[in-house]
């Protein structure tokens, strides 16, 4: 299970989940995908689909991590 550090927040996913991390890193901008952490922190969660239409939930975690997940 890969750990990143996407933006100063530390993030795991799943490999079959890279698609959302990519989404995250690469595909939005900086403050689109600060706007998803901070959604995430307050709410526990934030949803969000994919340029191919794939749907990811940002997840914020009780220690302080997220996870990208497929829903």
């Amino acid at each position: 299970m890969p750990k990143m550090n996407i933006n100063g927040h530390p993030t795991i996913y799943e490999d079959n989940d890279d698609p959302g991390y990519v989404y995250i890193v690469r595909k939005i901008d900086r403050e689109e995908s600060e706007m998803l952490f901070r959604y995430a922190k307050v709410h526990g969660a934030a949803h969000f689909e994919t340029q191919t239409g794939k749907n990811y939930s940002l997840i914020h975690n009780d220690d302080g991590t997220y996870t990208i997940a497929k829903r």
